[in-house]
Order: structure tokens, then sequence, then C-alpha cells
């Protein structure tokens, strides 16, 4: 009888092939898998810098919101440090004033020339670290004493109030760049005592530049012109949380963006 079959030659024929076609489809895998990866890395880290600059966009815009000039912050300033709207603290540093939280509402109206006003809630204002709140962004005064839900100031009020007008208290925010768990983050400190909180992960380097209001641009602002800013300049540097073994052979790993936003003080420039 004649049987036909597979001789040895073209068993390992057929081997090779098929190995051939699996290395293929591996290194096709591996390659989707990497860009896959890759595009994972890039899209966090583009999401990380939006969420630092929109943030910090929002809270530096507002600084100065309350009618703050330069007489309100008195002697020592708000937490006997910051005796200013705009406070620049070295590299990679500012520190930020204005009315950014609604603390209460006028309870009753408030004239001009009174020194207290009658709020529905006194509760979160705190004189140890609460010393400052703006009526309804039209004027800002420093507490001097509150009893109940009654608030007196200092000085007297400037203008005429009506009750349901919100009260904001006068907040120093400042932005600067930390570690945390070994990776370089944007924090936000509110100066309350909590301490710092991470804003955003990855961001290895922060830079502020200053545009005063002779249209000049400062790195390093004299404590004399500090009330001239009237725009800040901020530049982030974004990286990628793990490294890519390609760019390894010839730098670091990491995958990076930089984003420059210029930053109108829209309650400074009034």
């Amino acid at each position: 009888m004649n049987r036909k079959g597979i001789t040895l030659i073209e068993l390992m024929v057929a081997l090779v092939i098929v190995s051939i076609l699996i290395a293929g489809i591996y290194r096709t895998f591996a390659s989707q898998q990497h860009t896959y990866t890759v595009q994972e890395q890039v899209s966090d880290m583009q999401q990380n810098v939006r969420l630092a600059i929109n943030r910090m966009t929002r809270e530096l815009r507002m600084a100065g919101y309350g009618r703050m000039d330069a007489t309100f912050f008195g002697a020592d300033g708000v937490h006997g440090i910051y005796k200013h709207v705009v406070n620049p603290g070295g590299s990679g540093t500012v520190t930020v004033v204005g009315g950014y939280r609604l603390a209460a509402t006028l309870s009753a109206n408030a004239l001009t020339g009174t020194k207290t006003i009658q709020v529905n809630m006194a509760s979160g204002m705190d004189l140890a670290k609460r010393q400052y709140v703006s009526l309804n962004g039209l004027e800002s005064h420093r507490i001097k004493k509150i009893t109940g839900n009654q608030i007196e100031f200092y000085g007297s009020l400037t203008n005429d109030h009506t009750a349901g007008e919100p009260i904001f208290l006068i907040m120093a925010i400042t932005y600067s760049l930390g570690n945390v768990d070994g990776k370089p983050v944007l924090l936000r400190d509110e100066n309350l005592g909590e301490g710092p909180q991470a804003v955003a992960e990855n961001i290895e380097s922060l830079r502020f530049r200053y545009v005063m209001n002779t249209g000049e641009t400062l790195e390093v602002v004299p404590n004399a012109r500090l009330d001239d800013i009237r725009m800040i300049e901020v530049t982030l540097v974004a990286r990628t949380d793990q490294t890519d073994p390609e760019l390894a052979k010839v730098g670091d790993g990491f995958r990076r963006r930089t984003l420059v936003s210029n930053i109108q003080l829209r309650n400074l420039a009034m």
C-alpha cells in the first residue's frame, strides 16, 4: 500500500513559517500595546496640566476681589504676612489675596458709616484665621469683634448694603511645587492651618512672571511695585507618570508638555 504523509523537512519548514507568523503577530501586538500605553500616559498628563492651569486661572484672576487698595492690609497684613494682593514668594511660588469663599449673607440692612453688620451665620469667621471679609465684593473690612451673628469692623462702611447680600471671606491662597509620594505635584494652600493640598500630580516645573501697569514683564518684582502688577504669566511643565522605554534610550524616558497662560488680574485693572 502506498501511504502519503509529511516528511520531516516539510514539518520543519511549516514550523519555521508558523514561528515567523507568531513573531510578527507578537511584534504587532507589542507595538500596539506600547502605543496605547503612551497615548494613555500622554492623555493623563494633558488632563493633569489642564486641571492645574484651570484651577490657577480661576483663582489668580479673582485676586483682589473685594476692592482692596494699598492701605487695606495695614502694617501686619493677612495672617500677619501678606500685605499685597499679589505676593511673589520666590521661584515657583505666589500668594494671592481675595474674597474667595462665600461665608454668609446679610440678615439686615447695613448703612454707610456704621461699623457693625448682622449676618445669618458667623460661625465660619474665626478671628484667629479669617480676619477680613468682603461685602458683596464692593468693600472689605477687618473684623474687630464677633458677638453671636453680629460682626463689628475696625472701619466704617462706605456703601449701603441690603439684607441678602453675600459676605465673602478674604483668603490668601498660595500656589507652589512640592513632592508627594515621590512625585512632583502642584500644591495649593489656603493658609488656614490645614497645610498645602495637592492639586495635580507630575507637575515638575512652575514659573511666574509678572506684567506691570507699565507693560513691562518682570520675574522679580521690587516690593515698592507689588501693587502695580496687572497680569501673571504662568508656565507649567508636566510629565508622564511613567517612563517610555524607547525615550529612555536617549533621555530620562519621560514625555513632557509645557503650557503657558497669561492671566489678567481683572480686579486690579479697575
